[in-house]
């Protein structure tokens, strides 16, 4: 229930949650005659989604979350004995797919193979389980079988399934890590997703370097097309104050 409570209530507070309820909100006041009220209401839901919809916002927005932890070279990187590949990353297979969905973060799966190929580390951690709702095997499976096809031999994988979260990650990962004698580790997750992750492992007592993938905000000229509504950065926005709530939620209950 916790876990689902975590999942549902944040929606209220992300862009188009709270956009619907300003604008349920405006239709109360209308029927109770409440007209500035239900005017207030109404332009403040406008304002918030054609905001939040800006690649202008979601690039300042988001781009703050990734310049905590930005791109390192493969180069550039130390070697370890292993790394660790946090889920999120493939959708389960089910009908009418023929195989797992390579989601936008897809790119997690692909650097911790091609750290492996250049010989930064030996082994691979992935740490990728189901929240109850979604059927399919494990995302812990689908990604060792994606790793597989791009070359990395199944004894250099170290699987766990279980994992539903972030914090969930980092307790399972120093278990089955502490079993095999390593404290030290590289952390494969999103620019935008790194610094609460490599919190939480450091707080389960791993120490972790940072190798960060799936940038979503990148350098470029600013148009005034920056400032127009658009899908995908009403989507980077929402993906922003996830991070933003996930990070003071982790906070409060200690886990970084």
């Amino acid at each position: 229930m916790g876990l689902l409570l975590s999942k549902v209530l944040p929606l209220f507070v992300y862009p188009v949650g709270l956009a619907l309820f300003l604008g349920l909100a405006a239709l109360l006041f209308v029927l109770l005659r409440w007209r500035r009220l239900a005017i207030a209401a109404l332009t403040t839901g406008v304002l918030v989604l054609w905001v939040c919809a800006t690649p202008a916002f979601a690039g300042w927005l988001y781009g703050g979350l990734e310049a905590h932890y930005p791109p390192t070279p493969i180069a550039d990187l130390p070697d370890a004995e292993i790394v660790i590949v946090l889920g999120g990353a493939l959708g389960a297979p089910l009908p009418p797919r023929q195989g797992a969905d390579l989601g936008g973060a897809a790119d997690r799966v692909l650097h911790a193979a091609r750290l492996h190929r250049a010989g930064k580390v030996e082994r691979i951690l992935v740490a990728a389980g189901n929240v109850p709702w979604i059927d399919g095997p494990p995302e812990g499976e689908l990604i060792a079988a994606l790793l597989d096809e791009f070359g990395v031999p199944r004894e250099a994988l170290l699987l766990d399934r279980s994992s539903r979260n972030t914090y969930e990650n980092a307790v399972e990962a120093r278990r089955l890590l502490a079993a095999e004698g390593i404290d030290r580790a590289l952390l494969v997750t999103s620019a935008g997703h790194m610094r609460r992750a490599k919190a939480v492992f450091e707080r389960a007592g791993l120490q972790v370097v940072p190798a960060s993938t799936d940038v979503r905000v990148t350098a470029g000229r600013r148009t005034i097309l920056d400032w127009l509504p658009d899908a995908e950065a009403l989507a980077l926005t929402t993906r922003a104050l996830k991070e933003h709530i996930g990070y003071r939620v982790y906070a409060a209950r200690g886990w970084l």
